[in-house]
């Protein structure tokens, strides 16, 4: 309802000015705290005692922690102090007189005094009745416990730059209207307003089990990027007391996506986390960079079929990524750490201080807990520690058995000569004995230590996968003779260029975590999987055991698998056999598309041969796709040019051409820049989208980006019948929120041949 139509306007205005006002007067104090703490702080530093420091530096912890926190409130406050929140719920408690009015935002504010919130944060869980609540007779639990009630209002607000612009009183048919409003706007502002229009199924996962990992299927355009995102920001409200941003990991597909998430992310206060992709994650891991070759390569080869032994190619690409691979590296790293275990006992001197056996059960046994190379440093640290607590008995027994002989002797040597030159020889070979402790003392351990062998990464790594000897040990009952075969030819290759591949990365990760471990820092306690679908089994499990946790949330689509060669094929794997604990959640319905252009998606995706469920669209209509039929380039470029043209005229503001391959794309890219005035970016992996230009991207990078209008063109090649080819089709079709249009020489070079006739557009 607009402006003063709605009965209550001027009541929320003067609310709104009122919290404006608090906001404002918040902030000047927090300024105000945020001096004082500075000054705290600044004080605790000059005045610290080096000798006594304790006060001083208990004092100057304190202040730090407040100046961060000050800091942060102050920076929150700010942010959204000209909109201070986007609903309203009247919640009346059972066996409660008062009647409850709370104003939802993306940070809590309380009245200093009274203790009431003027704010309440949208993650809180009373706000749950927001998202979750229907008019009427509700409940919500905080801290255990089920409060029950009744819900008399749902109200949402539109506030620009501090003005208050809109009033709705949500009910069933509003709260569609408002989610229709949201969902029109364009693909360029769309990320940053999304807690105002959570939907209830993007509510429940949001909010489920924070203790338990969690598995999401989510459609195209379901908002699993956003609800990963806003599970996130609910962890760390929930866990504020005992966590801490560092604990967390957000592993995104490609670092453009990082640079797309990191505006989000400070909105919904979530800072200073660990945001990276599998690839860089693993070099960080590893300490070192490897030659990697590009993820991408491989697909492309398939989608261009100019690949030798492709099925081979797959099939070792699978392999690699398969927990039968992992089963084989377990066999290897048995018997890696039999060539760890010691076979001789440790002596100082002729003292024996620890049998072999006794090294080996430590080892084996007692350090398994730890990665193999830490267990030899372990055992390191308990000999050194062995031997300076042996090191006074060895130089009293040693001591011993010499003065015993040298006093045997004053009585047994009646000669003084012999007596003198026996007692001379007796001191020399004290003095000599006395001197090995003490010299082998600080060599000892050392020496004993360098006897067993020490490996970099890369040597165990290549010894299992390029040395068919090795290899067979381990893999003969497993896999057939040719596979080996391939196998070993296939690593071989990789490693005469010296160069490894995406599908490596699991084992290399694992051998690290197995044999040496990884760095502290960089043991995060809960991780965040985006596009999850590219990912294969080994390498969730090789992240799992690595980082000793199954905190994981998954967010993916099998649809869009357009790495199924490599990546995971079905959750059910993922959920009995890496995450038991983990519950498993589907969101079917798209919020991005139209309902005309998800009809015709969905035929296409029938013809995958995997069984996945409809996609249901969010009930907001538009334009039917249209083919365009063109008999020539020329004809091609113009028809595309006339339809921007007309986009551009209806008020649409982001537009990608999608061609098949990268080589199209080029092509596309230099006939419009030479017969149109169009402003063009050919977008390149990782490259920033240019949004007051047409963007032109070959179907495999458009995973993962939306804009308001998609043209799919052919200039030749067509989308066929297979897996990959599907997949990628499909991807193309649901990345336009408002208009889709394809432009070829013919239906069939977009599988359109097979979508019912109804369901488009045909201009020929």
């Amino acid at each position: 309802m607009t402006n003063n139509e709605h009965p209550d306007f001027q009541e929320e205005v003067e609310r709104l000015e009122f919290t404006k006002k608090y906001m404002n007067v918040v902030i000047k104090a927090s300024e105000s705290n945020e001096e004082t703490f500075r000054e705290n702080l600044k004080q605790s530093l000059e005045g610290m005692d080096i000798k006594d420091s304790s006060f001083s530096y208990m004092s100057m912890l304190t202040n730090a922690n407040l100046l961060q926190r000050t800091g942060d409130e102050l920076k929150r406050l700010k942010k959204f102090e000209k909109k201070p929140y986007f609903a309203r719920i009247n919640f009346l408690q059972e066996k409660v007189d008062k009647e409850e009015v709370l104003y939802l935002g993306k940070v809590s504010l309380f009245d200093k005094e009274t203790q009431q919130p003027i704010i309440v944060d949208w993650r809180s869980p009373i706000a749950n009745l927001y998202y979750d609540g229907r008019l009427g007779d509700v409940s919500y639990e905080s801290e255990g416990d089920i409060y029950y009630g009744y819900l008399s209002l749902k109200r949402q607000f539109i506030i620009d730059e501090g003005e208050l612009e809109e009033i709705r009183d949500i009910d069933l048919t509003t709260n569609d209207e408002l989610l229709q409003m949201s969902l029109s706007e364009s693909a360029s502002n769309r990320l940053t307003e999304i807690v105002s229009t959570i939907q209830e199924e993007q509510n429940n996962i949001i909010r489920a089990d924070l203790n338990k990992p969690i598995i999401v299927q989510g459609a195209a355009g379901s908002g699993k990027t956003t609800i990963a995102l806003h599970r996130i920001s609910y962890f760390i409200y929930t866990f504020a007391d005992n966590f801490t941003p560092d604990q967390l990991m957000i592993l995104a597909p490609n670092r453009l996506f990082i640079d797309y998430i990191s505006e989000v992310l400070p909105e919904l206060g979530v800072e200073n986390i660990l945001q990276t992709t599998f690839v860089d994650y693993v070099m960080l891991c590893i300490g070192k960079k490897i030659k990697l070759t590009p993820p991408d390569e491989k697909l492309v080869h398939f989608i261009n079929q100019d690949i030798k032994h492709p099925e081979l190619v797959k099939w070792v690409s699978d392999f690699k990524g398969s927990l039968l691979f992992r089963d084989i590296v377990d066999r290897y790293l048995n018997d890696v750490l039999k060539t760890l275990l010691p076979t001789e006992d440790f002596f100082v001197s002729k003292f024996r201080l620890y049998s072999g056996k006794k090294l080996r059960q430590l080892i084996e046994y007692e350090y398994r807990y730890l990665p193999y190379y830490h267990r030899i440093d372990k055992i390191k640290r308990v000999l050194q520690n062995h031997v300076r607590t042996e090191k006074k008995r060895m130089v009293e027994k040693v001591t011993n058995f010499y003065d015993n002989k040298l006093e045997k002797a004053l009585y047994s040597k009646a000669e003084p000569e012999k007596r003198r030159r026996y007692v001379s020889k007796a001191l020399d070979k004290k003095a000599e004995a006395l001197n090995d402790i003490k010299k082998e003392v600080r060599t000892a351990v050392t020496t004993y230590i360098k006897k067993l062998p020490k490996h970099d990464l890369f040597y165990y790594y290549k010894q299992l996968v390029t040395n068919k000897e090795v290899f067979m040990k381990y893999a003969h009952d497993v896999l057939k003779p040719s596979e080996i075969d391939f196998f070993i030819e296939y690593q071989n290759r990789l490693n005469e260029k010296k160069t490894y591949e995406i599908e490596d990365l699991a084992s290399l990760l694992y051998l690290q975590g197995k044999l040496f471990g990884i760095e502290k820092h960089l043991r995060v306690k809960n991780i965040v999987v985006d596009e999850a679908q590219d990912y294969s089994y080994f390498q969730l499990y090789a992240l799992k055991t690595v980082l000793e946790t199954d905190m994981f949330t998954i967010v993916g689509d099998l649809a869009q698998g357009i790495h199924s060669y490599r990546g995971i094929k079905d959750w059910n794997i993922v959920q009995n056999e890496i995450f038991p604990r983990a519950s498993y959640k589907t969101l079917q319905k798209s919020y991005r598309t139209t309902v005309e252009i998800m009809n015709a998606a969905n035929q296409i995706l029938r013809l995958l041969p995997i069984d996945l469920p409809t996609v249901e669209p969010v009930v907001r209509h538009g334009k039917k796709p249209t083919f365009h039929k063109t008999s020539s380039e020329k004809e091609t470029v113009k028809s595309i040019e006339n339809e921007i043209n007309q986009l551009y005229k209806e008020g649409i503001k982001t537009i990608a051409l999608i061609g098949k391959t990268n080589e199209e794309c080029k092509k596309l890219t230099q006939l419009l820049k030479k017969h149109s005035e169009l402003p063009i970016q050919f977008l390149k992996e990782n490259e920033e989208i240019h949004k007051d230009e047409v963007v032109i991207v070959s179907s495999h990078l458009s995973k993962g980006l939306e804009f308001d209008a998609v043209l799919v063109c052919s200039l030749g090649a067509s989308f066929l019948e297979n897996e990959i080819d599907i997949k990628l089709l499909y991807v193309s079709m649901t990345r336009p929120l408002h208009r889709l249009s394809f432009f070829g020489k013919d239906r069939s070079n977009f599988l359109l041949d097979q979508v019912d006739s109804e369901l488009l557009e045909i201009e020929e």
